[in-house]
């Protein structure tokens, strides 16, 4: 993994040393009252401060840094990813890359940082992605997730996004969800509205799951239903 890590910010330094002309550096901050990845509280359900920043070739090309509190394995996420992103016409584009999640503090029995490949199309406001990892979250095996986003433009600037996705794990057991199967497949999904105010992106999501309290990690309140408020800012 240290390999993964080193040539994705080895892509990211390549990017930002070229000129200002071919690239371009933007930053983002956000304060919201849960973290949800995948439908699943990473904070047990408490506030959240994020940010990270990227790198965009003129070419398409990008890399950034992505950094988030959690509530495990030493209370820090940092995300590494590169890829390319590009427009077939003016309604159909593409995107795909390499996501290396890294928890540098994790003293758990098991590694919990692992990477991803993942791809998504979009046409016009449907995007349709996949992302896989053969040794996931926790080393729990071979993962796949697939996901439908669809955006709707709303009067007087409000959005609203629309998110239906399933994530199978081969560990179900070993990743935290309770089955009688030795992989697990769950079912996340979310609605959201947006609207910006003076330069600051406001946001308000419904977010829920399939699983019950009793299959959630040992019999947590982290895959149940749950309203997010956030606040972002471009930088």
């Amino acid at each position: 993994m240290k390999n993964v890590k080193l040539a994705l910010i080895s892509s990211s330094l390549i990017l930002a040393s070229t000129s200002v002309g071919a690239a371009e550096v933007s930053g983002n901050v956000t304060l919201a009252t849960d973290y949800i990845y995948r439908g699943i509280s990473q904070t047990e359900e408490e506030a959240t401060i994020q940010g990270g920043f990227d790198v965009e070739g003129e070419s398409g090309l990008y890399a950034g840094v992505w950094a988030s509190n959690i509530a495990f394995d030493g209370h820090i996420e940092i995300d590494i990813y590169a890829g390319y992103a590009g427009e077939i016409n003016e309604d159909l584009g593409f995107d795909i890359g390499l996501l290396h999640y890294d928890y540098p503090n994790n003293t758990g029995p098991n590694d919990s940082s692992f990477d991803e490949i993942y791809g998504s199309i979009s046409y016009r406001d449907l995007t349709i992605g996949l992302a896989y990892s053969n040794d996931f979250f926790f080393e729990t095996g071979n993962a796949t997730y697939v996901y439908i986003d669809y955006s709707l433009p709303l009067p007087n600037s409000f959005g609203l996004d629309f998110h239906y996705a399933n994530q199978s794990v081969d560990k179900g057991a070993t990743f935290g969800i309770e089955t009688t199967e030795k992989s697990a497949d769950y079912a996340e999904y979310s609605i959201s509205i947006n609207r910006t105010v003076a330069d600051i992106d406001l946001s308000l999501t419904w977010h829920d799951t399939d699983l019950s309290t009793i299959d959630c990690f040992s019999g947590t309140d982290y895959c149940k239903s749950r309203v997010v408020f956030g606040l972002s800012k471009s930088l």
